[in-house]
C-alpha cells in the first residue's frame, strides 16, 4: 500500500521541478526518485522460485532513501537498536539545545555548519563535566542527533542529546551526576557556538560580530537549553531522537488529509502542548519538507565522551545489552523474519503448494545475474577447452614427432 507522503509525490513532483528547477539542490532530486521508485520491479528484484510446483516470486529492491517513509521507518529502528547496543548500563539524560531565530538561516545558507550544533553542545556539556573535579576531568557519554526542523516543520535546527547520569574520571573509574547546572550549560553553549560560528563565517564576520554582541545582550542567561528529565528506557530515548533521521521531517500519521491540491496536518505546540492544524498548498507542503533531507554523506548523528569510537574508556563498562544479544537481535532483522513476526506469514511460503520456496536469481536493471553468470562461466570455460585442446594437441604432436622440438 502507497503512503500518503508518497502518493503527494507522485501527483506533484513533476510540477513541483518544472516550477523551482535550478533551486533545488541534487540530493533532493537523488532522494525523491529514488523514494518513488522504492520496490519498483523495473528497478530490480530478487526471484525465488517453489521447486516443487515452479512458482515464482518476485520481491522488488529497497530504496535504502533518507526520505522513503517505508525504508526508513526499518533504517530508524535498525539505528535505534544499534545505538542501545553501545550504550553502557547507567541512567541517561535527554537534552535539547536550541539556538535563536537570528542564528537559523546560517545554517540554512550553510549546511556545513550544522556539524557545529553537536559539536558545540558536546564541550558545553563535557567542559561542564571537566568542572566538577580539574584533576579528575569526568567524561560523559554522548549522542547528539541533529534536528533541523521545529513540530510545524519550520527550518528550526537544534540537537538532541543523550547524555550519561555520570562520567568516568582519570583516577574513579565512574562518578555519578544526577544534577546538572541547565543555567550553567545554557552560558557555555551559547559561548561556544557564537565563537565557532564568528569563526566560520568569514564573508559576513563584521556584520555577525554585531549580531553576536546583540545576542549577549538580548539573552543574558545564554541560548535556551532543557532536559526532558530522566528517560525510561535507552531505546524509547534512541527512537525519539532519530525518528526523523532516515525519514520525512513529518510522520504520516500527522497527516489528517489531502486531496490533491491541499494538505492538512497537526501538530502539538511545544509551549502549551495545544493541538494546531495547518492547511497548506500541496507545492508549499513539498518545500517545507524536502528542505530537511539532509547532504549526502552528512552525518546527523553524532557520539562523543566515552561514547567517541576512539576513546580509553571503551571497555571499562558494563554495556546496556550483552554484544551476543545484540548480534542475535542485528541477524533476526532480516526480511523473512521480520515479515514473519509481524504478520505471522512467511513471505518464502510457495502460494501455490506452501512449500518453502528458494532463491532463484537477482534481476538488476532487466539483467539477470544468473544469465550473465552462465554466460561468463561459459566463455570462461570454453576458453578453457581451446586451451586444454590446443595442449592436448601439442603434447600429441611430440609424442608422435609432428612436433620437432625447438633447442636455443
Amino acid at each position: 500500500m502507497v503512503g500518503v507522503i508518497k502518493n503527494i509525490f507522485i501527483d506533484n513532483w513533476d510540477e513541483f521541478e518544472e516550477l523551482n528547477r535550478g533551486n533545488v539542490r541534487s540530493i533532493v532530486y537523488k532522494e525523491i526518485k529514488k523514494m518513488l521508485n522504492c520496490g519498483s520491479l523495473d528497478m530490480g528484484y530478487i526471484e525465488f522460485k517453489c521447486e516443487a510446483c515452479g512458482e515464482i516470486k518476485k520481491v522488488g529492491f529497497r530504496c535504502k532513501s533518507r526520505f522513503c517513509t517505508s525504508c526508513g521507518k526499518k533504517k530508524s529502528e535498525d539505528w535505534a537498536d544499534e545505538m542501545v547496543s553501545r550504550l553502557i548500563r547507567t541512567k541517561h539524560r535527554h537534552m535539547v539545545f536550541t539556538i535563536p531565530k537570528e542564528l537559523r538561516n546560517y545554517f540554512g545558507k550553510n549546511r556545513k555548519l550544522l556539524a557545529l550544533l553537536p559539536q558545540c553542545a558536546s564541550q558545553a556539556i563535557m567542559s561542564w563535566f571537566k568542572d566538577l573535579n580539574k584533576k579528575e576531568e569526568f567524561t560523559p557519554g554522548i549522542v547528539a542527533v541533529i534536528h533541523t526542523f521545529g513540530r510545524d516543520l519550520k527550518w528550526n535546527p537544534h540537537v538532541h542529546l543523550l547524555v550519561t547520569e555520570g562520567g568516568a574520571g582519570k583516577f574513579t573509574v565512574w562518578r555519578k551526576v544526577t544534577h546538572i547546572h541547565y543555567e550553567s550549560l545554557r552560558k557555555r553553549w551559547q559561548k561556544l557556538l557564537l565563537d565557532a560560528l564568528e569563526l566560520n563565517l568569514i564573508n559576513v564576520k563584521k556584520q555577525f560580530r554585531k549580531l553576536k554582541n546583540d545576542l549577549y545582550k538580548k539573552l543574558k542567561n545564554g541560548f535556551y537549553v532543557y532536559g526532558k528529565g530522566e528517560v525510561k528506557t535507552a531505546k524509547q530515548a534512541a527512537k525519539y531522537v532519530g525518528r526523523y533521521t532516515s525519514r520525512p521531517a513529518i510522520a504520516e500519521s500527522r497527516i489528517l488529509k489531502y486531496d490533491g491540491k491541499r494538505v492538512v496536518f497537526y501538530y502539538e505546540r511545544h509551549e502549551d502542548g495545544v493541538r494546531v492544524e495547518e492547511e497548506l498548498d500541496v507545492l508549499d507542503f513539498i518545500g517545507k519538507i524536502i528542505r530537511h533531507i539532509p547532504e549526502k554523506n552528512f552525518k546527523m548523528i553524532r557520539y562523543y565522551g566515552i561514547y567517541a569510537k576512539n576513546t580509553r574508556h571503551k571497555n571499562k563498562f558494563f554495556k546496556l545489552i550483552d554484544e551476543k544479544v545484540a548480534e542475535f537481535k542485528k541477524k533476526m532483522k532480516n526480511w523473512e523474519t521480520r515479515i514473519l513476526v509481524t504478520f505471522g506469514v512467511n513471505p518464502l511460503d510457495c502460494p501455490n503448494c506452501g512449500r518453502k520456496m528458494k532463491f532463484n536469481d537477482i534481476v538488476y536493471y532487466g539483467v539477470s545475474v544468473k544469465e550473465k553468470l552462465k554466460k561468463q562461466i561459459f566463455i570462461s570455460n570454453e576458453k578453457k577447452i581451446e586451451q586444454l585442446m590446443h595442449d592436448y594437441g601439442v603434447i600429441k604432436g611430440i609424442i608422435r614427432d609432428k612436433i620437432e622440438p625447438v633447442f636455443a
